[in-house]
């Protein structure tokens, strides 16, 4: 059963005139709510690659999908409420169309314990980034934005913790050490490029541009994305003892700086 319903959210108590002018709340909000709402082309494959495991299908299809989405309806909800002038099915449409062509298996990982650690990467990126988002909304004094991103931030925690526990179990197959864990999450985080982020853009704010948009983003990194929550997240795998984890952690801080994480 859902933790949360994005029904039971009052968007008629936001303050519409007030946000309507945010031209960068508008992007972010939107962008996200097309993402998040294309997850079922993730699911499929996801339930297609583990094909056979009926404990990790079963909740990929009944619990992580429907979470998911609800993401994006609860953002499109919000986009829509806000910014009732954006045609938001025609540009979603124009979105999914393009952005489908990417969604395949191969760019999964070889195996399935590396493929679960992929995963763990993605969900640290979505929970750090609405974590971020419900920072920003309070800073602008949004509440109903702040609560939207503390929901979905806490599925994404949650998500994260289900696809670790994937990772143990064939992990004890597979027999991943440091080195090899390291490589996956490092491709993996070169990976998250800004592929989907700059077709939804160019939907959403066609001729518009992406660049000035991703200099933007990086100053609200800069001002609320928790880089020590994403770095705990990230060595988490690798089961360090603390005082390693500590001497690596402002590396690997570091580093996702560089990657424009």
């Amino acid at each position: 059963m859902a933790r949360w319903n994005y029904q039971d959210i009052d968007y008629d108590s936001i303050n519409k005139e007030r946000l309507h002018d945010n031209d960068f709340l508008f992007k972010v909000v939107a962008i996200a709510s097309f993402i998040e709402i294309t997850s079922d082309l993730y699911e499929m494959n996801l339930a297609k690659f583990y094909a056979g495991d009926e404990e990790i299908v079963g909740w990929l299809e009944s619990t992580w999908e429907p979470e998911e989405l609800q993401h994006g309806k609860a953002l499109r909800k919000y986009v829509q409420t806000v910014w009732p002038e954006f045609d938001w099915d025609k540009a979603y449409e124009g979105f999914r169309n393009e952005y489908s062509a990417y969604c395949t298996l191969d760019e999964f990982q070889p195996s399935r314990a590396r493929e679960m650690l992929a995963r763990m990467v993605v969900e640290t990126g979505t929970s750090t980034l609405y974590r971020a988002m419900t920072d920003y909304a309070k800073s602008i004094d949004e509440p109903i934005l702040a609560e939207i991103a503390h929901n979905i931030h806490k599925d994404e925690v949650y998500h994260y913790e289900e696809f670790d526990k994937g990772f143990e179990k064939y992990n004890k197959e597979e027999h991943l050490g440091r080195t090899d864990i390291t490589k996956v999450i490092y491709a993996r985080l070169k990976m998250a490029s800004d592929e989907d982020v700059f077709i939804a853009h160019k939907y959403i704010a066609p001729g518009e541009d992406f660049d000035a948009f991703k200099a933007r983003t990086k100053e609200f990194a800069k001002q609320f994305y928790p880089y020590k929550m994403a770095v705990k997240m990230l060595m988490h795998p690798l089961h360090l003892h603390k005082h390693i984890e500590n001497a690596t952690a402002s590396t690997i801080q570091g580093a996702l700086k560089v990657l424009g994480i």
